[in-house]
């Protein structure tokens, strides 16, 4: 091979050489563009995203603000018309107010005449009161004689009344007592045939004084049980009268007797039926 053959070969290996490299280079290059250019890509979508997702909210508050926007121009023409109106019935008022006005002004005048009629009449008034109150307090006098002499009249006549009916009531009281101390005696007469108790000896009874403990009916008798007994002095035979207060409500004989209490029978009906808590005693 000749000088110049070989020359050109080494040439070309060293081109070839360098074009590899060169190659290389670019190719590496080229995948770094690569990379950063997918990664620009990916950034700006990204910021596509972004932005759309600005732009839609931005369009959503731009139809809120459009909404908005005609919700008050409306407003905005019903106001005015609601003002028109109110100025409409604003004049109407004045002129209203105007006439009331002169109406007024007349209307005052009168009353001035009546102010002065009105102060004679008040005087005139003034006088006739005071004759008035004169003779009210004169009348009111003769009625307060005449109530106090028909009160006194009524109040005589009503304990006129209450002393009738009283004494009507203790004799009707009386006759029923006597009645029932004729049926006790007959009872009390059959009572010492059948048992042979001797009366001087239970009409020398004690003096005893107690409570009735309770009060039943057995078999259509009353019986009451008293608060004394054996160790008391209590013997069968012993009469107590009964009392609350001032009321009388009758006698009663003892029938049995333990040690504490006794149980008697009713043999004379007073002015009230016979309850726990009544005052008992030998001897009134």
């Amino acid at each position: 091979m000749s000088p110049i053959g070989k020359f050109f070969l080494v040439l070309n290996l060293v081109l070839a050489a360098l074009f590899v490299g060169v190659a290389a280079s670019m190719i590496g290059t080229a995948d770094s563009y690569r990379v950063k250019y997918e990664s620009a890509q990916q950034e700006c979508q990204a910021q596509l995203e972004a932005k759309d997702l600005e732009i839609g909210d931005l369009t959503a508050r731009l139809t809120t603000s459009d909404a908005e926007r005609s919700r008050l121009i409306t407003e905005n023409d019903n106001l005015k018309a609601e003002k028109t109106a109110l100025s409409e019935s604003l004049e109407t008022e004045r002129q209203r107010n105007a006439e009331l006005t002169e109406r007024l002004t007349g209307i005052e005048a009168k009353l001035g005449d009546l102010e002065s009629t009105n102060r004679d009449l008040a005087q005139q008034l003034e006088s006739s009161q005071r004759q008035v109150a004169q003779l009210r307090e004169e009348r009111d006098a003769a009625l307060d004689a005449r109530d106090a002499a028909q009160s006194e009249a009524t109040r005589a006549r009503e304990e006129a009344k209450l002393a009738l009916g009283k004494a009507s009531d203790l004799e009707l009281q009386l006759s029923r007592l006597q009645a029932n101390y004729d049926e006790c005696e007959a009872k009390l007469g059959q009572v010492v045939a059948l048992t042979g108790f001797d009366l001087e000896s239970i009409n020398a009874q004690p003096m005893m004084e107690g409570v009735v403990l309770s009060a039943d009916v057995l078999d259509g008798e009353p019986i009451v049980v008293l608060n004394l007994g054996k160790q008391d002095g209590v013997q069968p035979g012993f009469t107590f009268d009964v009392y609350r207060g001032g009321d009388y409500k009758g006698r009663i004989r003892i029938e049995t007797v333990n040690d504490t209490k006794s149980a008697a029978s009713l043999i004379l009906e007073g002015t009230a039926p016979i309850e726990a808590g009544d005052r008992v005693t030998t001897r009134l």
